[in-house]
């Protein structure tokens, strides 16, 4: 992978941020940052009911810098469930997606998150520049994410990757792994994108079709690199797609709640590069509440910076990470957020 290509997220966010060249300047990051958190405070505070509230007492100015955000009160999963449509800072005529999250373990409302066009442009974005690492002009990727309703994560991914000069098969959640692993060797597919549970069984399906005598002629499979997001990744699973196609696997950290897109691993070291220009992400401890130092262990909370429909601010995700303090060997000076645990482990 050249260097252009293993930086191009350092370049989209110097872009996003009117900074662009290499390398990125993270001072210049940092005060988009807090540009960008006081005017999503003041957003919410003067046009979200719930936010208006919820912020009344408390002081928006963030005088200190973007680390101010700490003093303010964090956003539950469970405000959003029940105070969801008092978020919104719009009128739900300019609201053109709707993504409604199935609740598990509660009889109480399930989760809905609101998205403009202008929102759902964000996430296009991130998917065209973030690919950009896997793909490029010329390949062709089965997609297995959903992808029936316009807006959907798949439909967005196509769009995306559309905008790369790649072809992208919207196949959607696999039910027949021997028709998807048959759709590997008929449509000349160079790359995957999808949950593990949905991949390692067309990858199995693969290895069962084509035979040890088939693999050995053909030497590997067409297969360069794989995306697996949605579910936690496990080593077992990314030893296993490695061994079995002989591809590079990338890993994306997210949530429909950040907007589809959270943070993509680069390929050159363990961790996830966030979109910075558009997520603020926090490491609490999940019983006090503080902010912890890089290196700990703690609670992902994320403010949206750039999201007008629906903001959310100090987010309580419930996902385990920290931060990396080391360099990632690719060069980026975007930070790193190390590998996500289990959902409710």
């Amino acid at each position: 992978m050249n260097d252009e290509k293993k930086l191009c997220l350092d370049q989209w966010t110097g872009e996003k941020i009117g900074a662009p060249g290499l390398p990125l300047d993270r001072q210049e990051l940092r005060a988009f940052q807090l540009t960008a958190l006081r005017d999503t405070l003041a957003l919410a505070s003067a046009k979200s009911r719930f936010y208006k509230e919820r912020l009344s007492n408390a002081d928006l100015s963030l005088s200190h810098g973007p680390e101010d955000l700490e003093k303010l009160p964090f956003t539950t999963q469970e405000d959003l469930r029940e105070q969801g449509f008092s978020m919104l800072c719009v009128s739900q005529e300019q609201i053109s997606r709707i993504v409604t999250l199935p609740t598990s373990g509660t009889t109480g409302p399930p989760k809905r998150v609101f998205f403009t066009e202008e929102d759902q442009e964000l996430t296009l974005d991130f998917f065209h520049r973030g690919m950009e690492l896997m793909v490029g002009p010329g390949d062709k990727l089965l997609n297995f994410f959903p992808c029936v309703r316009p807006g959907s994560v798949g439909t967005l991914l196509g769009e995306g990757l559309a905008r790369l000069g790649t072809a992208s098969l919207n196949w959607g959640p696999p039910e027949d792994a021997m028709a998807a692993a048959l759709a590997l060797e008929e449509e000349g597919i160079t790359a995957i994108a999808g949950a593990p549970s949905h991949i390692l069984p067309v990858a199995r399906a693969w290895k069962a079709m084509m035979g040890p005598e088939k693999r050995r002629k053909a030497g590997s499979s067409g297969i360069r690199t794989v995306l697996l997001s949605s579910e936690y990744v496990s080593e077992e699973c990314l030893e296993e797609l490695k061994e079995l196609w002989g591809c590079r696997c990338f890993e994306h950290y997210g949530s429909t709640e950040m907007g589809l897109g959270g943070a993509v691993a680069c390929g050159f070291g363990k961790g996830y590069h966030p979109r910075e220009a558009d997520l603020y992400f926090e490491i609490i401890d999940p019983a006090s509440g503080q902010v912890l130092p890089e290196g700990e262990y703690g609670e992902v909370v994320f403010t949206t910076l750039t999201r007008r429909g629906m903001p959310l601010i100090r987010y309580r995700t419930g996902d385990r990470s920290r931060w990396i303090p080391e360099p990632c060997p690719c060069g980026s000076s975007l930070r790193r957020l190390d590998k996500v645990g289990k959902r409710g482990e």
